[in-house]
């Protein structure tokens, strides 16, 4: 029996294009979460590198990274613009006090490692009696940082130390090198920058291992109401990211070069170990890091542990663990705590 070749090459086209329209069916019903960040640095490098490395797209969701500059993100969170906001924990405790229902369902750091750059002329702590800081804005990770450092040091804003905002990281350290400030509370890269221009880290905070919640995913818990497995989705893609990131540090950098704009090995080598450093391998939402928060703010007690209470949602870190997803991405074994 004779084929027929060119009726084959019909049917193998039309194959062809119904396969490709039930793939492009499958991508376009694949839901998306537009995640916000309110920095370019690599604290947020688990989300990206889940993007890049299409980790959350293995979990069946399409995630979008959002710069939001200038604490635009806690109103686009609010408002629903966006789904997740992926940021430091102490705008989070205070869009909660604030009566805004967030929940915090995975944190990437657990004590604070924000690090003060001073002038050469700042030898010790004490020198800082009557200088300048600067920070980005009210609430941020640094005005925070700031503000406990000096509360454990028995020191007072204004009182001892004045505290100026600028809106950001890079304009901290402009302040910094213009001279109208005589230190900053930074991380990486903006460390290595003004080492390079001549300043000094004068202490690590990290170093007093002072609990903290860092790089956190928040979401409204009416979203988590009706979304709960895309949240669940979003968390299992950060869990995995970190792996991914350990795993594949060349990857990472990329990843982090891309979305910086940094090129510079030396500043990307820098980056990823300052920040892999610190990374939790279960990023559970941090109970003992939100009650420093809430204790620099005046919470504590038995208004503390209800706040925890209802600020943190680890479900789905639970979840992702009795389902044994930790020994797949982990075959080696880790600590789920």
């Amino acid at each position: 029996m004779k084929c027929d070749r060119s009726w084959l090459t019909i049917q193998s086209i039309a194959l062809g294009v119904l396969l490709y329209g039930t793939a492009l069916c499958f991508a376009q019903e694949r839901p998306t979460i537009l995640a916000g960040h309110g920095t370019l640095s690599g604290s947020i490098l688990p989300l990206w590198v889940g993007v890049d490395a299409k980790l959350f797209e293995k979990h069946g969701l399409q995630v979008k990274p959002i710069y939001l500059p200038r604490a635009a993100g806690r109103p686009a969170l609010l408002s629903g613009d966006i789904q997740v906001y992926f940021s430091a924990g102490p705008p989070l405790v205070q869009m909660r006090l604030g009566g805004a229902d967030v929940a915090v369902t995975s944190c990437v750091v657990h004590k604070l490692t924000s690090k003060i750059m001073v002038i050469p002329a700042i030898q010790k702590i004490a020198d800082l009696r009557g200088k300048v800081l600067a920070v980005a804005n009210p609430g941020s990770a640094s005005d925070f940082a700031a503000k406990l450092f000096l509360a454990r040091q028995g020191m007072k804003p204004v009182q001892d130390i004045s505290i100026i905002y600028t809106g950001s990281t890079s304009a901290a350290f402009a302040a910094l090198v213009n001279g109208r400030v005589q230190g900053i509370f930074t991380t990486s890269p903006n460390d290595m920058q003004a080492a390079a221009a001549g300043f000094k880290a004068l202490l690590e905070l990290a170093d007093l291992n002072i609990p903290y919640a860092g790089n956190c995913s928040a979401v409204m818990r009416s979203y988590i109401a009706k979304q709960p497995a895309r949240v669940r989705s979003f968390v299992a893609g950060i869990t995995e990211a970190i792996a991914h990131i350990r795993r594949r540090p060349n990857e990472a950098k990329a990843s982090l070069e891309k979305y910086t704009r940094v090129s510079d090995p030396a500043i990307l080598q820098h980056t990823y170990d300052s920040d892999t450093r610190y990374m939790e391998s279960v990023p559970y939402p941090s109970p003992e890091g939100t009650k420093t928060i809430l204790d620099n703010l005046g919470v504590t007690g038995r208004a503390a542990d209800q706040f925890v209470a209802e600020f943190i949602d680890d479900r789905f870190m639970k979840q992702i663990i009795d389902d044994g997803w930790l020994k797949q991405i982990y075959p080696g074994g880790v600590s789920a705590r």
